[in-house]
């Protein structure tokens, strides 16, 4: 369903999005929740008393304050996206947490796999691009309360409906300033059957299928899937962290999740360092 003047814009329905979804699924959800506009959905969701964030997941239709990774905006009209939250706790698992982002990539992967995409991956350590434009991203925030126990609050942004052409195009270009998509504008065959209830139903049913597996198994499940996916690999990359920047070739990932890059040593032989943190400029990626 595309929104549109002739068509109106398809309204988020949690009841839509539970029939969708699996019994199972549905068992792990504690609730629902559907905001007409709000700040942001982490920040909304994080306002909740803790014990009212687990498994429970919140959208927004719209957000006058998304936020990204190092406090960037992401642009988040009414109508056009999914904008979810979901909170989980995390019993004893403080010390994997730190590739919790990079399952959750694979995840939201899984679940575009499902509208029909077939063309996406990943950039370190959580962007989804298609087409080597932004399609997707993750805000993972999470706070240890002791004993083991964490809680994460999961955020996910996903373009569905935002093309480049008419108003909403021109609007985003005044604001983003890298390139972007929709699953809209990369899906070949039509969208006559793409709907933000549906691409809500199959995040979630991948979100807690995926939390199921990492709580059991840590990363590894998820592991070879990653590498399949990262569009980094073997290519030439710069990081820049706490203003100095290192240039080198993108090796995959370490055991925590870390970025490793190949370092050329004139003279010498080349070493590996490996990033946890940093802002990475690459050269155009296509998915």
């Amino acid at each position: 369903m595309i929104p549109s003047s002739d068509q109106g814009v398809e309204t988020l329905d949690p009841g839509r999005i539970r029939e969708l979804m699996s019994a199972g699924s549905l068992q792990q959800l504690s609730q629902i929740t559907i905001l007409a506009e709000t700040d942001s959905s982490n920040s909304a969701l994080k306002r909740l008393p803790v014990e009212q964030q687990h498994a429970h997941a919140l959208l927004a239709d719209s957000q006058t304050s998304g936020r990204g990774r190092r406090q960037r905006n992401w642009y988040s009209p009414p109508g056009c996206n999914v904008y979810l939250s979901l909170g989980w706790r995390f019993d004893h698992s403080q010390g994997r947490l730190s590739t919790l982002p990079l399952m959750i990539a694979v995840c939201i992967c899984r679940a575009l796999s499902h509208t029909g995409l077939t063309a996406y991956g990943i950039k370190w350590p959580n962007d989804i691009l298609a087409g080597g434009a932004k399609l997707a991203g993750i805000l993972v925030e999470v706070q240890a309360v002791g004993g083991g126990i964490a809680h994460a609050v999961i955020g996910v942004g996903v373009n569905v409906f935002m093309p480049a052409a008419g108003a909403i195009g021109r609007q985003a270009g005044s604001v983003i300033d890298r390139p972007w998509t929709d699953i809209a504008s990369q899906l070949r065959g039509g969208v006559s059957d793409l709907s933000r209830n549906g691409v809500a139903a199959f995040l979630l049913e991948d979100l807690v299928h995926g939390i199921a597996a990492f709580e059991a198994a840590g990363f590894q499940p998820f592991e070879r899937e990653w590498r399949e996916l990262d569009l980094l690999e073997g290519r030439q990359v710069s990081i820049q962290n706490n203003a100095v920047s290192t240039t080198g070739i993108a090796r995959g990932i370490d055991a925590d999740g870390g970025l490793v890059l190949e370092i050329g040593n004139p003279g010498g032989k080349p070493r590996r360092q490996v990033f946890h943190a940093g802002e990475l400029t690459a050269p155009l990626i296509c998915s």
